[in-house]
């Protein structure tokens, strides 16, 4: 179950038995229906979790309206992060698209898995690092890219959410509505 997990952090940085066993002792291995809620808004998020099958979205409610933020497939980290690093209320929900298997570790196993291996917490700061890097890029393209190029950005970069993922939660993801992401499909279509 952790397999996905250590060759992520295999790929990244070179770990030894020591910080393997210890990687294994603190994430635990989960699953999960489809349509189940792991993190809930107004309450601080308990984990952060490590996709290893499923897809997972962050949404959070604006004027009755459901608006995704994110949206993460296997080999992803997610939670409702500004919430589980600060420990504080959360104002997003963390959500199972699919029926998903992910390891999850709570922010003081994450923290004392920090202390105790060196390589795991240079690990933890290159994933952050590529974290923010995404971040930015993505505000960037949603003040930038027509909702067309938005879409052809994520079909050229992430298409197993095209093909998993419910039109309505990309929709939403990349900023415009539904009828909007069915015009551009046909379009892309004819």
């Amino acid at each position: 179950m952790h397999d996905r997990l250590l060759n992520l952090v295999r790929e990244i940085i070179e770990i030894d038995e020591t910080d393997i066993k210890m990687i294994q002792s603190f994430f635990e291995p989960i699953s999960f229906e489809k349509g189940q809620i792991l993190e809930i808004e107004n309450k601080p998020a308990k984990y952060l979790y490590f996709i290893n099958s499923g897809f997972i979205r962050i949404f959070y409610n604006e004027n009755g309206a459901q608006v995704t933020t994110h949206i993460n497939c296997p080999s992803g980290f997610i939670t409702s992060f500004n919430s589980f690093i600060n420990r504080t209320a959360s104002n997003e929900n963390v959500e199972c698209i699919t029926s998903c298997e992910v390891l999850r570790i709570t922010k003081s196993d994450f923290d004392i898995l920090c202390r105790k291996s060196q390589k795991w917490a240079d690990f933890a700061k290159i994933v952050y690092e590529k974290s923010v890097i995404y971040n930015e890029q993505r505000t960037k393209d949603i003040i930038n890219l027509s909702a067309e190029e938005r879409y052809l950005n994520l079909l050229k970069n992430n298409s197993d959410i095209i093909q998993n993922v419910p039109l309505q939660y990309i929709a939403s993801f990349i900023g415009i509505k539904p009828e909007s992401l069915s015009r551009i499909r046909r379009k892309l279509i004819s």
